[in-house]
């Protein structure tokens, strides 16, 4: 017969290989591999550690903190004044809001502009070269690394304030799913402080791309690895905001059946 232990680890087990499917299918792993930063999806280096890291995440306790979540009774449904279509339609507006604002805090656009994006002029790549050599100056990868950080702390504060008002939303809208609401916040807690580690170290990766195009004698070094950054922090945003989607995707679900 089976330990305990062991029958609660199973949940786990499957849920580590699907995270580790995605992460190294994600946009923002392939970028990092482009890059020489990243083995290639499904090959050696630092993405397959990545991914064989995050496997390792789900320890034997996690695993039976996750099997309580998915096999313990669901909490009870407090009666609510939106329909699960309702909250479906405040909740996608609210994830198009957050996404726009922090796409506007990465490519660099003033507060007001994030919140009307008609209202933005067009302005050519090669202004934009001009400016940006204008503005970091020779100070080489320095504001770079501001930028990145800066960007990283508002994505933290953003997503997870969304992340817990979707997860509220769901919770809200059955049984079922305030059991998989329940399962977020396991996840959250499980994965959460180790991803935020990983990427920390984004910092240091972006300063061994800057040296290595640097020593290639790039020309217009600055913008270009300005544009690189954008790229790369737009790839980041799409892959940090997957769990918000995934918990939407369950609501659109409840709402259409």
């Amino acid at each position: 017969m089976n330990s305990p232990t062991a029958r609660s680890a199973r949940p786990a087990s499957s849920s580590a290989i699907t995270a580790t499917s995605a992460l190294a299918g994600s946009d923002f792993l392939r970028l990092l591999a482009a890059w020489g930063l990243a083995a290639p999806a499904g090959g050696a280096g630092a993405a397959a550690a990545f991914g064989q890291r995050l496997s390792e995440w789900f320890s034997w306790t996690d695993a039976i903190a996750l099997s309580g979540a998915l096999g313990g009774p669901a909490e009870p449904v407090p009666a609510g004044l939106l329909t699960a279509a309702e909250r479906l339609a405040v909740e996608t507006r609210e994830l198009a809001r957050v996404r726009q604002q922090l796409l506007g805090h990465i490519r660099g656009e003033p507060a007001g502009a994030r919140s009307r994006p008609a209202a933005r002029v067009a302005v050519s790549p090669h202004v934009q070269a001009r400016l940006a050599a204008e503005q970091l100056g020779d100070e080489g990868f320095a504001p770079h690394r501001q930028r990145c950080l800066a960007v990283h702390k508002a994505m933290d504060n953003a997503i997870g304030a969304l992340r817990q008002r979707v997860r509220d939303a769901v919770a809200a809208a059955s049984p079922a799913l305030a059991h998989l609401a329940t399962l977020d916040v396991v996840m959250e807690d499980v994965v959460g402080g180790r991803e935020r580690a990983l990427l920390a170290q984004l910092p240091g990766l972006l300063a061994q791309r800057y040296e290595r195009l640097q020593a290639e004698g790039t020309e217009d070094l600055n913008p270009r690895f300005q544009r690189e950054l954008q790229q790369l922090l737009e790839a980041e945003l799409d892959f940090r905001l997957h769990p918000v989607e995934g918990l939407l995707d369950a609501l659109r679900q409840a709402a259409t059946h």
